[in-house]
């Protein structure tokens, strides 16, 4: 495949442009994610000529809220595409989203929040009027028709609540109950107590003059004159595209009654059962007004970048694990210009200077200031790395100061070190550091090398160090003395265990600043 014809990549693709998708995606893109929405301009709230209870956007059209935040995502960079999305697969962090216009766009998360379609009851003429006179929501659209005579399709059992709340708007409520449904007794006593009127019988059909609504034909053949007609639509999920990912969706139930079907997520987050995939707004909860789509688009989106920022964040982390703790990127550092100082470590000095010269394992050795100054008071010493360019630099150093025959190289991984049986009267290792508590672990394995009657010296950087700026990035890799205790047994006397204070010139400002070094010595017995 050509570079040309590969997919482009977006941290999130939206499927669905409407309140809740775009305003997911205006979360994204405010946060600087690179965001695509795709629509298949199908928006569930078309019919309707205006949107009620968005605050700030009262009686809008809703497609002109639709345009306008079209217009507004595009402002942080959000791309919106005229197409229907027919396919997804891949997992989380490469997925792949396959259109009807035969595009195909790479994602790291997909959020979905269209496809909702409202399914009718079979009434001659209902759904030709749909979001103009006949209506769903109190909310929605009660107000437009207040005192005025309205007809509530009793479809199921559930039709007293729509009834109970209409009649808060106007007296003349007639509530026509279809075929086959039976009204609670207590339901149909309480609406009869505040002037609810009953009819029964599936009415015949919706009787209209032009374009005016004139009623409903009921079962008797009857007119019944009203100026709308409420109904509790069936309001379901079309996205046959999650299907292979193994989402499918599911009836949304109250009181044990079928109110369509929509994709089941977490409540908090929006994420459906497949890592990576979200869910927004009415393809998630049908009882959710505009507005209320609109802030759970935003609110899911911002899961999604949190999410995201926390897989940004881990995937630092292992590229700076990989980069710090791996032989590569220390023999890159060794092929460059010099790296330390050359003088030896100061608790080197200040704990082996009266020792009786031995052989010595110098761990971590880097370019050999510590492995020169135990071999110039007469140690023979085994300098170790893991990076052949630092060890090249330990020889070249021993050579030019007559040290060659006191100072042999070794290449080495401390987190597999195994002695097998070779000793050492003196084992130290300066700066070594390992993530997640590593360094006990690796203290355990140069304690086994150390001779009877000889000494482990351990130092590293003291977490207090992280005051002074020169250890960002490094605190959970570093230790204090005593947290590497749990690697000696009762064979081992522990002579220093402390955090020791000095000073050095700050690498970039050259002014003193106050450090700490963890020091542990111990003494095996014989």
């Amino acid at each position: 495949m050509s570079e040309k014809s590969l997919p482009e990549s977006y941290d999130v693709v939206v499927v669905g442009g409407g309140a809740a998708g775009l305003s997911g995606a205006m979360a994204l893109g405010r946060s600087k994610r690179s965001v695509l929405v795709i629509d298949a301009g199908e928006p569930r709230n078309a019919p309707a000529d205006h949107a009620h209870n968005y605050l700030g956007r009262e009686g809008v059209p809703p497609l002109e809220l639709l345009e306008t935040g079209r217009a507004e995502v595009a402002q942080y960079g959000v791309e919106v595409v005229p197409d229907r999305v027919v396919g997804l697969s891949g997992e989380v962090d490469d997925f792949l989203v396959t259109t009807q216009g035969g595009r195909r766009f790479r994602a790291r998360r997909v959020l979905v929040t269209g496809g909702v379609v409202d399914e009718l009851p079979e009434v001659p003429g209902l759904a030709a009027r749909w979001g103009e006179d006949v209506l769903h929501c109190p909310y929605c659209h009660g107000w437009e028709v207040r005192d005025r005579p309205v007809a509530v399709l009793a479809t199921t059992p559930m039709a007293g609540h729509q009834a109970l709340l209409f009649r808060q708007l106007t007296d003349d409520v007639v509530v026509v109950v279809h075929d086959g449904v039976e009204l609670p007794d207590e339901e149909v006593e309480r609406l009869g107590a505040i002037g609810v009127r009953f009819a029964h019988g599936t009415p015949q059909e919706v009787v209209t003059e032009g374009d005016r609504l004139v009623g409903l034909r009921l079962a008797d053949g009857s007119v019944l004159e009203r100026d709308a007609i409420v109904v509790a639509s069936q309001p379901h999920v079309r996205a046959d595209f999650l299907a292979p990912m193994g989402i499918e969706p599911k009836p949304f139930e109250m009181n044990g009654i079928a109110f369509g079907s929509v994709i089941e997520v977490e409540p908090g987050t929006g994420a459906t059962s497949v890592p990576g995939v979200f869910a927004a707004g009415n393809a998630t909860d049908i009882a959710m007004i505009l507005v209320a789509s609109a802030a759970h688009g935003t609110r899911v989106g911002a899961w999604i970048n949190a999410e995201l920022a926390g897989a940004d964040a881990a995937k630092a982390v292992r590229a700076y694990r990989d980069g710090f703790f791996e032989q590569p990127a220390w023999e890159e550092r060794y092929s460059g210009d010099k790296v330390w100082s050359g003088k030896v470590n100061p608790q080197l000095e200040a704990e082996a200077a009266d020792l009786a010269p031995g052989r010595a394992l110098d761990v971590g050795c880097g370019e050999g200031g510590d492995a020169l100054w135990l071999a110039a008071r007469g140690w023979q010493v085994t300098a170790s790395d893991f990076a052949e360019a630092a060890l090249a630099r330990v020889a070249e150093h021993a050579a030019e100061a007559g040290l060659a025959d006191r100072v042999e190289t070794r290449r080495l991984d401390v987190r597999a070190f195994e002695a097998d049986g070779e000793q050492w009267d003196l084992v130290t290792s300066h700066f070594v550091h390992l993530p997640d508590g590593g360094m006990v672990d690796v203290v355990r394995r140069l304690a086994a090398a150390v001779a009877p009657g000889g000494t482990l010296l351990v130092v590293g950087h003291a977490p207090s160090d992280v005051h002074t700026g020169l250890r960002h990035g490094h605190h959970s890799f570093m230790h204090t003395a005593d947290q590497l205790l749990p690697a000696l047994d009762d064979g081992w006397e522990v002579e220093v265990c402390e955090s020791r204070p000095r000073t050095q010139a700050h690498p970039e400002t050259g002014e003193p600043i106050d450090i700490a070094d963890a020091v542990l010595r111990a003494r095996r017995r014989r």
